[in-house]
């Protein structure tokens, strides 16, 4: 009886189906708990990746480019040497209102650009003077335009009298200096240039020229026979 039922059973499964449809299954969730964006979108945002890849790809290789163009073209320093100092007063007077000094020295310097491409346009040129690390004089000297594998001589004066602020230590300096036969002088240049080549001038520029020297003491016969000495000077670089 069993067997039988059984197999009724089995016979009922086979038999087809005219009832209503079967309503379709739920639809699958969406993985990571969102819903798939639209094909246009990824679209979109695919070709927003391309173009920012090629973008980035782009800049890295003109970096480049101008790397290696900045390293085969990169200009040369400028050198300057002091070729001559006259010194025709240099007194430093202690009085009951301060320390003052009184002066005259014109200096002689030579700057060479052995740049063979670049000209140079100096649009700034100021001389300072100094003694004792302290600034006592200035000059301004006209803006000039410099050939390429040239050399310009400037002649800057400082003229006039100045205070001198520590009156103790500028008077110790200046009485060895002046037993010495020798007065030591700082003499630095500012200036702000551009590099020009054909018709391309480059961004502006700022090296600055430090010069030491050691004038003579004009009242000191010894040390005017003796001489002065010409001086290399230190320059910044184009940076």
């Amino acid at each position: 009886m069993a067997m039988a039922t059984h197999e009724h059973k089995i016979d009922h499964l086979d038999q087809p189906y005219y009832g209503p449809p079967i309503p379709p299954g739920p639809a699958p969730v969406a993985a990571a708990g969102g819903v798939h964006p639209p094909r246009r979108d990824r679209d979109t945002y695919a070709l927003f990746c391309r173009a920012f890849r090629a973008l980035t790809l782009a800049l890295i290789a003109l970096g480049v480019v101008a790397l290696v163009l900045w390293l085969v073209y990169q200009p040369s320093s400028l050198k300057a040497h002091v070729d001559s100092a006259q010194l025709t007063r240099f007194d430093l007077a202690v009085a009951a209102n301060g320390t003052r000094l009184r002066f005259d020295l014109t200096v002689g310097v030579s700057i060479r650009n052995p740049n063979r491409k670049q000209a140079v346009l100096f649009r700034r040129l100021e001389a300072v003077a100094l003694y004792g690390g302290k600034r006592f004089g200035h000059a301004d000297l006209p803006s000039m335009r410099q050939p390429r594998k040239s050399t310009a001589e400037v002649r800057p004066s400082f003229r006039g009298e100045a205070a001198v602020v520590s009156g103790g230590a500028a008077a110790a300096l200046f009485a060895r200096e002046k037993a010495e036969g020798f007065f030591g002088f700082g003499v630095k240049f500012r200036t702000r240039v551009r590099l020009k080549e054909a018709v391309v001038d480059s961004v502006e520029y700022r090296p600055e020229v430090d010069c030491y020297i050691r004038v003579p003491d004009p009242s000191n016969a010894t040390a005017v026979a003796q001489g002065f000495t010409p001086t290399q000077c230190h320059v910044d670089d184009f940076s």
